[in-house]
């Protein structure tokens, strides 16, 4: 008795499985424009490049960009981007040259560190406080740097006339103390 019900239970499952499968296929096919037998012409190998080799495979591009409402109109080209993304290649060409330039400063203050830790090292005590104190200052610099670096490509795309002031802004104080 306890086997029939097990069977019963996997058969039940069994068929949900295929039943939602089936379900989502629908759904996918109806969001995406394909159908069975559009997949069904196709050669099983889903690789991308040969779908759009394959002169059977044509995805129905109203469906899409209707959102499943296929009116039999076209929505706007993607031209009117074209400007849109230069400009976005653009702004982000600018963003990586203040991002090395960052870099450059963040360099050489590590350099300065290292040659100061080194003397330290070597120094004598009643030199070791101002030693100390100058590197703590240039601890403080590599942090302020790494912040302003990471400011560039965090809120850089959002708002960028505002992050490059302040990012600028940041490099002239530094530029100004060493």
């Amino acid at each position: 008795m306890k086997k029939l019900y097990i069977w019963a239970a996997i058969a039940a499952i069994a068929a949900l499985n295929l039943s939602c499968s089936a379900t989502l296929q629908r759904r996918y096919d109806q969001r995406h424009g394909t159908s069975s037998s559009d997949r069904s012409s196709r050669a099983a190998d889903d690789d991308r490049n040969d779908q759009t080799a394959d002169p059977n495979y044509r995805k129905d591009y109203d469906r899409v960009v209707d959102g499943g409402n296929s009116s039999g109109r076209v929505s706007t080209s993607g031209s009117g981007n074209a400007g849109y993304n230069q400009q976005s290649l653009n702004q982000y060409a600018e963003m990586d040259k203040l991002a090395e330039v960052v870099l450059y400063e963040l360099d050489n203050l590590e350099n300065r560190y290292n040659d100061l830790l080194n003397e330290y090292k070597n120094a004598k005590s009643s030199s070791r406080q101002a030693m100390a104190m100058e590197l703590d200052k240039i601890s403080d610099d590599r942090l302020v740097l790494y912040k302003a670096y990471t400011n560039i490509y965090r809120n850089g795309k959002s708002d960028w006339p505002n992050v490059r002031r302040e990012v600028d802004s940041v490099l002239r104080e530094i530029r100004k103390k060493n």
